[in-house]
């Protein structure tokens, strides 16, 4: 879960969110990635975010910014196998691309087999004369 600490020059200060107590200097509060999304815009320089997933696009979709195991859960969560062996997270990204933008499928081309109709040969007959 993500924490928030307030490292601000008060003691105190005042919670924007109102279910929430107010901040208490260097006392690190537990909150949801949910929460994260709402509210950690508003937090500023006074505050230190950790453990928070962070998305640049905020479009679900896995980036630079996703760590390695959110990025595998989501893969996984594709029906992606992701494997047992070690993967960076490139290796992690590659996979997610090749999710977004599956190679097409080259359908071989059959061509039918043209019959060739038997050609019927003219015979030349060559006349000698004798029938008649």
């Amino acid at each position: 879960m993500p924490t928030v600490t307030y490292t601000g020059a008060q003691k105190r200060r005042r919670n924007l969110d109102a279910s929430m107590p107010d901040w208490v200097r260097g006392v690190a509060y537990e909150v949801s990635d949910e929460w994260v999304a709402h509210w950690g815009a508003r937090l500023g320089a006074d505050f230190k975010l950790e453990g928070a997933h962070a998305d640049l696009l905020g479009d679900g979709i896995p980036d630079s910014e996703w760590t390695k195991a959110r990025i595998t859960k989501w893969l996984t969560g594709q029906g992606v196998h992701v494997g047992g062996g070690f993967k960076t997270k490139i290796k992690l990204l590659e996979m997610v691309e090749g999710v977004l933008n599956p190679e097409p499928v080259v359908e071989p081309v059959v061509e039918e087999a043209v019959e060739e109709s038997p050609v019927e040969e003219a015979v030349e007959t060559t006349e000698t004369g004798d029938e008649e």
